[in-house]
């Protein structure tokens, strides 16, 4: 297994269909309507993400459950005072010590294979001199 990994995902507009269920046609029609975000980049290059995919999931949930357009994108709007409600984020829990866990949103930290490596093995250090410092002190 490889200790890197992409901090950000990126899908065609088949991938969306294929994840998502819904038409070419639909994705364009919401990113038309201004519900959803267009892609990024340009032409050929242009590319979603996963962002992209989680709003598209949250439109179709709540489009099942015969809410309007209209009603979606006011939802939409308001959710930007506070984007981290209701987000689904992709993270790494790492046990940084007996009881300890490091949880990392690859997304929102933004922090690559070996700058997360260095970051976990600084704060097992952390740790480890907390422990023999308080055994220190018993």
């Amino acid at each position: 297994m490889s200790d890197s990994f992409e901090v950000e995902t990126k899908f065609s507009i088949e991938d969306l269909v294929r994840l998502t269920g819904l038409t070419r046609r639909t994705i364009r029609f919401y990113v038309q309507k201004g519900l959803l975000k267009g892609p990024e980049g340009e032409k050929r290059g242009a590319y979603y993400t996963a962002e992209h995919l989680e709003e598209l999931l949250r439109i179709k949930r709540l489009s099942e459950k015969h809410v309007p357009l209209k009603e979606i994108k006011a939802a939409a709007d308001e959710v930007e005072v506070n984007p981290d409600v209701g987000r689904i984020s992709v993270c790494s829990h790492i046990c940084v010590g007996s009881g300890l866990t490091l949880v990392v949103d690859h997304s929102a930290a933004r922090i690559q294979g070996e700058e997360l490596k260095a970051l976990a093995s600084e704060i097992v250090e952390i740790v480890k001199n907390l422990k023999a410092n308080g055994e220190k002190n018993d």
